[in-house]
């Protein structure tokens, strides 16, 4: 059976998915690798580490002005506490954005569905 989805109830699901992965990080002190996909696609991240000491993600974010030149990258540090709300206001809405989205959803467990398929807006 498939979910049909639009922009917003992918929206509150993905919010719903981020608390999931945060609760999973402050049990077995690792990021699940979704919510690493997740946070590299919003980012546009090379890498994103998570400091079980200080209990805070870090993302390191290519901020070369040129690709001819080595790499400068700035690493930006969130708590932990705080990660659903500084994704929540990175969440992009074009098609291959929700596309990806959708299939982060499609791979979560509490969604009793086969497969999330994006409504129009």
């Amino acid at each position: 059976m498939a979910s049909y989805l639009n922009t917003n109830e992918i929206r509150l699901s993905l919010r719903q998915l981020v608390k999931q992965y945060i609760e999973e990080c402050e049990t077995c002190q690792e990021l699940p690798e979704e919510f690493i996909s997740l946070i590299k696609h919003n980012f546009l991240a090379k890498y994103v580490y998570y400091n079980k000491s200080k209990q805070q993600i870090e993302i390191g974010i290519d901020e070369s002005e040129s690709p001819d030149t080595y790499p400068e990258i700035k690493v930006y540090k969130f708590p932990i506490n705080k990660a659903a709300k500084w994704l929540d206001k990175s969440f992009k809405d074009q098609q291959s954005d929700l596309e990806f989205y959708g299939k982060l959803l499609n791979r979560n467990d509490s969604l009793n569905s086969s497969e999330v398929v994006l409504m129009s807006r």
